[in-house]
């Protein structure tokens, strides 16, 4: 221990050797680990070395055992500047990123495209400046041969009224200056290379044919296209002048750096001004699969736009590169400033649908998600269910049972999820799931929306015991307040699925229990929806909602605004596909009303990370009978089939035997408040009139009191042995005069049978 002090000598600072404290062990342990740390470190980029770094050792020399001296002792222990080069640190990034070589290959590609089309133009091109190189050079030579200078001066002297004397003088210099140019040796050997080639072109053309002499002509067409050059050049100092045209990529799905100012320049997009341009990071580059082309990029500061803004501008950006607004995708990365572009090269969900991965699944963990959709890089993607749940809306035969029974799947898979259905449509779309189903409600019939009414009813009661059944779990096993895979597995809280096809018949309801009742059916179900949709998903309940008229006159906003996730297919009206996705999503551009109808299954995805285009993955009733089989195997083997699936009737998850017979007596009876036991027994004669008819009983069918008092006896011992162990009891009560047992209340049932 040492301490340092301050120049008026006070103490400024401690320092202690911490390994003096450690014993050899781990002293030995540390050592073995800090070489693992700076072997690792070399290979890393940070960790190139040079003769100029090293790791300080403390140890001394005269203090180490001689056999130690070169590898464990010394001052400073220098590493080999030769390990741990990095190559990528040393080669520029534009040729090591793969994608940047994609995006080279594919704009060469579409630049030899875009050349070999318009080869005819340039060759047109090319002839006419050919062309006017000849006569150029007819008249350059002929000018030069002839000295027709001098009939120029000639003309001058003319118009100055000079005398002819003048003008002979002239011309005689003329023909002195002609002579003595055609006989320089360069007009004699031009003339004679000119004459010889061309009689050596008419020897080849006669002799082998026109077709292979034209090769010979080309140093011929290269001169006049030179001189015809010249010329233009001359004519036009300070003009462009170019055969190939510069290549276009618009439309093509290449983006460049100036497609991408210039679409953002254009006038209906107004991002950039004419002096503005965008920061590219990195390099425009080609996603895997070369089917895109990905840019990012920060606005000018001093403009003021932003990523939102440019995204707005989705649909005039997609005009700007002349491709459909479905290829292009745009979204914030980073800061304000800064945006990710996708160009896609063609319409990213042409084609067949995709076949959803579950449809040859064994089994699925609702943990892991539900693979539902694919979005426009052709991924599949696994939205998460649980704590988030569904909405999907659309118009008719959009495909949102489609989109739905994919995600639905997925909790059929699991034999630990339970799972609820209810279908307003009436059809087959999902009658499979009566095989796992807790409880499968199809249909609006007036039993079919009391039935529905009961179960989400039951199911908030659930709900509030599975979160008392939270509140009791220690800290350490419910950390969040919330389910988790260790307490569904140890503690057998189960999440449940409710899948509801078009919502807004069950919520249109006017119906009601009876005429006493306040509130109608349609109107119990929504208040029973938005408690579970508001507080369920902690206690595993997961919603997935259909609805064709999402909006709020059919299906409430406190029911919409309470599931964050959501897909919209191709909607009526951009309100409708703001009530699904949120308002202002169609003044942000994505406005499920300009979908393509073309493309079934096609849609807008919504969550917490923001929106995308989806394509629904296909599941066709075959093949999700088949799922449901399966699901239903899986929950048979692990023990959790119940409810209607395992015969049971009524909501009594879990219940069976003559609890869900009773049940079942009050359901046929429309649910009362209370059944005496003759219509009890009789009703459980219907049921099973081996044990419970009076032949069964052995008492005759005309003595109505004897039937009623053995059925009764042998109703409460069977009622006794079900409840054994359980902490339970039911018991039958009277309501009429004299204290008699009458027959039993349904809310004594509900609570026998564990569900309220």
């Amino acid at each position: 221990m040492s301490t340092t002090s301050t120049e008026h000598g006070e103490r400024e600072a401690q320092y202690i050797d911490l390994a003096a404290y450690q014993d050899p062990e781990t002293l030995d342990r540390l050592e073995l680990l800090a070489r693992a740390a700076r072997e690792t470190l070399r290979t890393t980029p940070a960790g190139i070395s040079d003769l100029s770094t090293g790791t300080v050792r403390l140890d001394k020399v005269d203090e180490a055992p001689a056999d130690q001296l070169d590898d464990e002792a010394g001052v400073l222990e220098v590493l080999d500047e030769r390990e741990g080069w990095n190559l990528r640190r040393l080669v520029p990034e534009s040729l090591t990123d793969m994608g940047v070589w994609r995006q080279r290959r594919a704009e060469w590609v579409n630049a030899s495209a875009f050349h070999a089309l318009r080869s005819p133009v340039y060759l047109w091109r090319a002839a006419n400046v050919a062309a006017l190189g000849a006569r150029v050079g007819v008249r350059d030579a002929w000018s030069y041969v002839f000295a027709t200078e001098y009939g120029d001066i000639a003309d001058k002297v003319r118009r100055t009224k000079a005398g002819p004397e003048h003008i002979a003088d002239l011309r005689a210099d003329r023909r002195k200056e002609a002579r003595a140019r055609r006989r320089e040796p360069l007009t004699v050997y031009s003339l004679t290379g000119c004459s010889t080639y061309l009689g050596a072109v008419l020897a080849l053309g006669e002799t082998w044919g026109w077709i292979m002499a034209a090769p010979v002509l080309l140093p011929v067409f290269g001169i006049l296209y030179a001189l015809g050059r010249r010329e233009m050049i001359r004519r036009e100092p300070d003009g462009t002048f170019a055969i190939a045209d510069a290549v276009d990529f618009t439309g093509a799905g290449v983006l460049t750096d100036e497609g991408l100012n210039t679409a953002l320049r254009a006038r209906s997009v107004g991002i950039l001004k004419d002096d503005e341009s965008v920061t590219v990071l990195g390099f425009i580059a080609r996603e895997p699969g070369d089917r895109a082309s990905v840019v990012r990029f920060e606005l000018p500061r001093e403009s003021g736009k932003t990523a939102a803004e440019v995204g707005a501008k989705r649909k005039a950006i997609a005009a700007a590169l002349a491709v459909d607004s479905i290829q292009l995708s745009i979204r914030q990365d980073g800061h304000e400033g800064s945006v990710y572009m996708r160009v896609a090269d063609a319409h990213p969900f042409g084609g067949e649908p995709v076949a959803s991965p579950l449809a040859t699944a064994e089994q699925w963990d609702i943990w892991d998600g539900a693979p539902t959709f694919v979005d426009e890089t052709g991924r599949i993607t696994a939205i998460e269910l649980l704590f988030f749940g569904l909405l999907v809306g659309a118009m008719p035969r959009q495909g949102k049972t489609f989109t739905a029974r994919a995600a639905a799947a997925a909790a059929i898979l699991d034999p630990l999820c339970r799972v609820i259905v209810a279908d307003g449509k009436g059809g087959k779309d999902w009658a499979a799931t009566a095989l796992l189903a807790e409880a499968y409600v199809r249909g609006v019939t007036e039993p079919a929306v009391r039935r529905l009414t009961h179960v989400l009813e039951d199911l908030v009661k659930e709900m509030e015991a599975a979160y008392d059944a939270l509140f009791e779990l220690p800290d350490e096993v419910c950390p969040e307040g919330k389910i988790t895979p260790e307490i569904v597995r140890d503690y057998k809280v189960f999440p449940c699925v409710l899948i509801i096809d078009e919502l807004q018949r069950y919520l249109e309801n006017q119906g009601k229990e009876n005429e006493d009742d306040k509130l109608t059916y349609g109107k119990r179900i929504e208040e029973a929806l938005e408690t579970l949709a508001k507080v369920g998903p902690a206690a595993g309940l997961i919603p997935i909602l259909a609805s064709q008229k999402p909006t709020g006159d059919a299906v409430p906003s406190a029911i919409r605004d309470a599931i964050p996730q959501r897909i919209a297919h191709l909607c009526a009206t951009y309100q409708m596909s703001d009530s699904i996705l949120g308002t202002g999503s169609s003044a942000s551009g994505w406005n499920a009303k300009e979908l393509a109808p073309a493309f079934k299954g096609m849609g807008i995805h919504a969550d917490e990370t923001g929106l995308r285009f989806i394509r629904s993955l296909l599941i066709k009733l075959p093949a999700f009978r088949v799922i449901c089989e399966r699901g239903r195997s899986l929950r048979i083997a692990a023990g959790t089939l119940a409810g209607e699936a395992a015969g049971q009737s009524g909501r009594a998850a879990r219940v069976g035997g003559i609890l869900a017979d009773l049940l079942a007596v009050f359901e046929d009876n429309k649910l009362p408040e209370r059944l005496a036991t003759a219509d009890i027994l009789d009703g459980l004669a219907q049921l099973d009139p081996s044990t419970w008819a009076p032949a069964a009983l052995g008492v005759g069918e005309e003595d109505r009191a004897a039937y009623v008092q053995t059925g009764g006896t042998e109703l409460r011992k069977a009622l006794d042995t079900a409840l054994d162990g359980t902490g339970r009891s039911l018991a039958s009560r009277g309501w009429s005069k004299g204290g008699r047992a009458n027959g039993y209340y349904l809310d004594d049932l509900r609570q026998a049978a564990g569900i309220v």
